[in-house]
C-alpha cells in the first residue's frame, strides 16, 4: 500500500467550481485499478508559512494497493486525466505530487489498517 498525494493551490474566485469538479474527479479516480480511497483535505495557510496569498489550499491523498497500480494509472491514465482538470481551469489552480510508501502502521487495529 502508498498515498499518491496531490496538493493543490487554487485560485480563491473558483475554489466553488473547483470543489463541485473534484467531487467528480475524486470518484472517476476511484475507479482505477488498485485505487481503494481518497482523502481530501483543507490546509490552513496559516499553518503555511510559505502559503501564497489568496489562495485555497487541498490535499488530496489517494490510498493506492500497490506500487503496479500507481505506474499503470501514471503510465496510461493520468495525463488524460490532469488534461481534463487544465481544460476546465487552466491556470487558476497549481498541483504538485509526491508518493509515500508505507513503512508502518501504529495505533489501528488490523481491521482499520
Amino acid at each position: 500500500m502508498l498515498i499518491y498525494e496531490v496538493n493543490l493551490e487554487v485560485d480563491e474566485e473558483i475554489n466553488y467550481k473547483m470543489a463541485a469538479y473534484l467531487q467528480e474527479h475524486l470518484q472517476k479516480m476511484l475507479t482505477f485499478k488498485g485505487f481503494r480511497t481518497a482523502y481530501w483535505f483543507f490546509r490552513r495557510p496559516e499553518d503555511e508559512p510559505d502559503a501564497p496569498p489568496e489562495k485555497t489550499l487541498w490535499t488530496i491523498q489517494y490510498v493506492v494497493e500497490s506500487r503496479e497500480d500507481l505506474d499503470d494509472y501514471l503510465a496510461n491514465h493520468a495525463e488524460a486525466m490532469r488534461g481534463e482538470t487544465n481544460e476546465r481551469f487552466a491556470d487558476k489552480f497549481k498541483a504538485t505530487r509526491r508518493i509515500l510508501n508505507l513503512l508502518g502502521v501504529a495505533g489501528l487495529s488490523e481491521q482499520n489498517a
